[in-house]
């Protein structure tokens, strides 16, 4: 009977512990849109000659908000040393 009862909350537990990580990961890729909206919306408000001091096209924006790291993809332009 112990077994039993032991075996039912071990599955029982990792129900649970599922649906734990499946929320978890349901509210992760919806802070992860939420980021690539507000990025895509901040580009998109540049103008085109702000895009191209930053190195980037209106062609790069959907690209440059999906990417997971974001920052190392973008290079400067080296135009702009100093102050701007």
């Amino acid at each position: 009977m112990t077994q039993a009862i032991l075996t039912a909350h071990g599955h029982l537990t990792g129900a649970v512990e599922g649906l734990i990580d499946f929320i978890k990961s349901v509210n992760e890729k919806r802070i992860q849109r939420k980021a690539i909206r507000e990025t895509e919306k901040e580009l998109q408000s540049l103008t085109n000659a702000e895009l191209y001091d930053i190195g980037l096209t209106r062609g790069d924006i959907y690209m440059v908000a999906r990417s997971s790291d974001t920052i190392a993809n973008v290079r400067a332009n080296n135009n702009l040393g100093g102050w701007v």
